[in-house]
């Protein structure tokens, strides 16, 4: 059992940790806002930008040649994905999910190569009104040092975890994704994985404030 000051701190940890990642959403949703009115395109239908629409199909055609070079499986997650995303984008998707909830979900295909695209497993952090903040699984194998050790930005999650496999948890790719990304339900992770998990994440992100309270820990 923790003691009262244990408990406290772990309380003051996860407030602070949801805390800062609203204020970065609150953020980043403004910026988008703005970068559109700088633009000068609200307000304007696609139909009436004639130079715009010149500029997209030429921008199609390239995407159309670069696609021609991916394989046939990769080619039909990019339509599996973009057909749901058609269908989808413009509906508010209010389910509620519980923290610690293993999610199947469409990441997307519009990523740069090393940031996680399509369909992969994911763990619910924290969940607003129609946004969910996950970290990613793979079965793929964590990167290792020369030592052999697991890099921190990965965890290594079991059937005992809550897994329906050994699972990497890919901490660097945590993020909010929409709810109507998500396609299944998978399952749930133990508590104390859950925990880990999480203060990991917090460790990682927001480095100062992590020593700051291993400092009252110690104290």
């Amino acid at each position: 059992m923790l003691l009262n000051k244990e408990v406290i701190i772990l309380k003051n940890k996860k407030i602070i940790f949801i805390g800062i990642l609203f204020i970065l959403f609150i953020i980043i949703g403004t910026l988008n806002v703005n970068a559109a009115k700088e633009l000068g395109i609200t307000g304007i239908l696609f139909k009436n930008a004639e130079q715009l629409k010149k500029e997209f199909f030429t921008s199609l055609k390239n995407y159309e040649f670069k696609l021609t070079e991916q394989s046939a499986y990769e080619i039909a997650l990019w339509i599996e994905s973009n057909e749901k995303h058609l269908s989808a984008s413009q509906q508010n998707n209010f389910t509620k999910y519980s923290l610690g909830e293993i999610l199947l979900v469409d990441l997307g295909w519009n990523n740069y190569d090393r940031e996680f695209a399509y369909i992969h497993p994911a763990i619910v952090i924290k969940e607003t009104a129609t946004k969910i903040f996950i970290v990613p699984c793979s079965s793929g194998t964590p990167r290792k040092d020369k030592n052999g050790n697991i890099y921190p930005e990965f965890e290594i999650g079991t059937t005992d975890d809550g897994f329906q496999r050994d699972t990497v948890v890919m901490l660097y790719e945590a993020k909010y994704i929409d709810k109507n990304r998500v396609i299944s339900r998978l399952g749930k992770t133990s508590n104390q994985f859950f925990d880990k998990i999480y203060n990991k994440l917090f460790e990682q992100i927001f480095e100062p404030i992590y020593y700051k309270m291993k400092k009252l820990e110690n104290n």
